[in-house]
């Protein structure tokens, strides 16, 4: 059932809810109007029999019923209105010609001066109709009497049941009125979104500079056509920045391959311009480059890869900032301090590993004499920081060169050497790695005097301790 119904499309469905939501509203207010009619007239026909046995009631209590006779308490000839007289025993004394030869109507014998009403089943005239009793006692010479008026509810129903069918007549045109009525009115305001969903199918990838019309008004249609201009801008916006890393991939890969391929060239044509081992070893650094390259764009794409899931658990971030820099102490360079508080985060240890590796080769590339790796925690979001005293970044800069094949021109356009940072890749991979693990990477001065250059930070949230 649900299928169908939603295979019935939005304008379909809309139609049939306002309809059966019309449909509710004429139910509801047809029997409330019903109801009321129905009570109105109720203790309107209550009414009428108390007042017509009321006059007779007078005349008994002034003058006794012995006098009385059926033309006296018979109604105008009307069968919907009778009465009768009983006296102290139940015996009908008179009664109206219509109920002739019938026994009492009702077995109850008020006291005078008291009424009791009830509705029974009465035959008058060959026919049964339910009637409205009010039965009065009342004292008079040779009393107590009970004057016993009926009225006929034939009316009332008559008029309810009326009622009824022309509120059932009068639906059938309101519904079919409210129906058109809605499924004009939503597929008038649906056009727009028919106008979107033609223009986006005809935007391809050649064409992503066409954008959706937006319709006047603050409303859902309105802000549907925002947003999805908003995501053809990102597309545009990615697509463009896919076209330029492939253009920068190919001219980096290009690089290398036509080192090796002008070197291979020149040992063949001219043997003695070149040795053997001089060839290998070209071909051998090329190669190794181009090995590197080739990592660092696959680890990229796999930073983008929502559909990526490498293997996550608790991390000690202090551990692996202090081990990255152990290394770089080790080595020949500026000197390295270590200043590292426990930090713990969740996710990929090698990642992590390869982002603190990427910013610690950076500092020792462009330091002067000394670098310092720090760990700390900010609240509840856990920070490495790599500081160098080296030429430090511009302003205008620090949010490009997370940019992926972005050079400078100043000193700090080097990258460090097995970090892809020669192609403008190794901070792009810090950030991409920060992304992935839910934190941000970024780059501002350092505020120690004794650190003058860069300080570069990574902000992950950090892991809860029990």
């Amino acid at each position: 059932m649900s299928a169908v119904w939603t295979r019935l499309g939005v304008r379909i469905r809309t139609t049939v809810v306002a309809v059966a939501a019309v449909a509710a509203a004429i139910v509801v207010a047809g029997a409330a109007v019903v109801l009321l009619l129905g009570w109105s007239l109720d203790r309107s026909t209550t009414e009428d029999a108390r007042s017509a046995g009321r006059q007779v009631a007078h005349e008994i209590a002034r003058e006794g019923a012995r006098e009385l006779t059926g033309a006296d308490v018979a109604s105008s000839g009307d069968s919907a209105s009778v009465l009768q007289v009983l006296d102290a025993q139940g015996q009908v004394i008179t009664a109206d010609p219509a109920l002739a030869g019938l026994p009492p109507l009702t077995p109850v014998r008020p006291a005078p001066g008291h009424e009791v009403v009830e509705t029974v089943s009465v035959t008058v005239n060959g026919s049964g109709e339910d009637y409205r009793l009010v039965s009065a006692g009342v004292a008079g010479p040779g009393g107590p009497y009970t004057v016993v008026s009926a009225r006929s509810l034939a009316p009332v129903t008559e008029a309810l049941t009326r009622l009824s069918l022309l509120f059932a007549a009068a639906a059938l045109p309101l519904l079919a009125i409210s129906a058109l009525t809605v499924y004009r009115a939503v597929g008038s305001a649906l056009r727009p979104v028919e106008r979107m969903r033609r223009t986006v199918s005809e935007i391809t990838t050649r064409d992503l500079e066409r954008r959706v019309d937006v319709p006047p008004g603050r409303d859902e249609v309105q802000r549907l056509a925002v947003t999805l201009n908003s995501m053809l801008d990102r597309l545009a916006s990615a697509q463009g920045a896919q076209r330029r890393f492939v253009s920068d991939a190919s001219h980096e890969l290009r690089s290398p391959v036509n080192t090796v391929v002008t070197a291979l060239e020149v040992a063949e044509h001219h043997p003695e311009a070149m040795s053997k081992d001089e060839l290998v070893a070209v071909v051998s650094r090329e190669t190794s480059r181009l090995r590197e390259l080739v990592d660092d764009l696959l680890l990229l794409a796999r930073t983008d890869d929502a559909t990526d899931h490498p293997p996550s658990g608790e991390v000690d971030l202090d551990d692996l900032a202090r081990a990255e820099a152990e290394r770089a102490r080790a080595t020949v360079g500026p000197k390295v301090e270590i200043r590292t508080e426990p930090v713990k985060v969740t996710g990929n240890a090698a990642q992590l590993r390869r982002a603190i590796r990427n910013l610690v080769d950076n500092a020792r590339e462009h330091a002067a004499e000394r670098i310092r790796v720090c760990t700390r925690a900010e609240g509840t979001t856990a920070v490495v920081e790599v500081s160098d005293d080296g030429p430090g970044v511009p302003a205008a800069d620090r949010d490009r060169i997370f940019e992926r094949f972005v050079r400078r021109d100043d000193a700090r356009h080097h990258g460090a050497p097995g970090t892809g940072g020669s192609a403008g890749l190794g901070l792009a991979i810090v950030a991409g790695i920060a992304a992935r693990h839910g934190g941000s990477a970024e780059c501002t001065d350092s505020t120690d005097p004794v650190y003058p250059g860069a300080a570069f930070r990574i902000r992950l949230p950090s892991r809860r301790q029990p």
